[in-house]
């Protein structure tokens, strides 16, 4: 990493990231698992590849930017967290169209409380009391969302590299959205999902092109493969 890209990354970091996948070879992966242990203060993006198995003492805080999936995944994920009689917090992430995964939480003994969004925002420092956010704002609209939103698009757009690494996180990541199944894909469903605002979740500024016909493809096979499940269970159904 050049010097440049270190000192853009500490405008909105200000402690060591580290990432952990399966696609890491052994030693990669040993050498993040040991420097988490031992920094005082990290941030490790990860796959569920840490959700089992790996014990991380001291861990503050499990943010969830996707959901897991099955209820179980939810748990071994949240379970890096307040062990051995450790405080600790678990923050999950959910779209408007994805709050009946909640629903689907508390079958399975799991209750989460919403967050006051709008009220952490209107506390961070970027405004100070002598710029207090008016009460009618949004949270889309907030101020501070904006701008932040205007520094990760000129941070992504300045380096062609790192554009080039979120169109392919945000292709990856719609394509993993059609994976979900059973009852959850009536909760998790693409065709609900506005593509453009997911774009900008990714501090893209445009919806990348490359991902709609293949995601479409995606959604119609899934669609002729689950008639062709009713279709079969309905013909088992009257041979019974």
């Amino acid at each position: 990493m050049s010097q440049s890209e270190t000192e853009l990354r500490q405008i909105f970091l200000g402690c060591k990231t580290l990432r952990l996948h399966g696609n890491m070879n052994h030693e990669d992966r040993k050498t993040t698992f040991q420097t988490f242990k031992t920094e005082k203060s990290a941030l490790l993006l990860s796959t569920d590849v840490s959700a089992r198995g790996l014990d991380f003492p001291k861990v503050r805080c499990i943010i969830q930017y996707d959901s897991p999936g099955e209820a179980t995944e939810y748990v071994h994920r949240v379970g890096r967290t307040a062990r051995l009689g450790e405080k600790g917090d678990s923050i999950l992430f959910l779209q408007p169209i994805e709050v009946d995964y909640m629903m689907d939480l508390e079958k399975h003994g799991v209750t989460l409380a919403e967050y006051p969004l709008l009220k952490l925002l209107n506390s961070f420092p970027l405004y100070g009391p002598k710029h207090q956010v008016k009460k009618f704002v949004s949270i889309e609209m907030h101020p501070w969302l904006l701008t932040l939103q205007r520094a990760l698009e000129s941070f992504i757009s300045a380096e062609l590299k790192l554009k080039k690494l979120a169109k392919d996180a945000f292709c990856s990541w719609v394509r993993a959205y059609t994976a979900h199944r059973g009852e959850l894909k009536q909760i998790f469903m693409v065709k609900k999902l506005h593509l453009g605002h997911v774009a900008k979740s990714f501090a893209l500024k445009e919806q990348p092109s490359l991902v709609n016909k293949s995601i479409q493809k995606q959604i119609k096979k899934r669609k002729r493969d689950d008639r062709q499940k009713v279709k079969s269970k309905k013909r088992v159904s009257t041979k019974s």
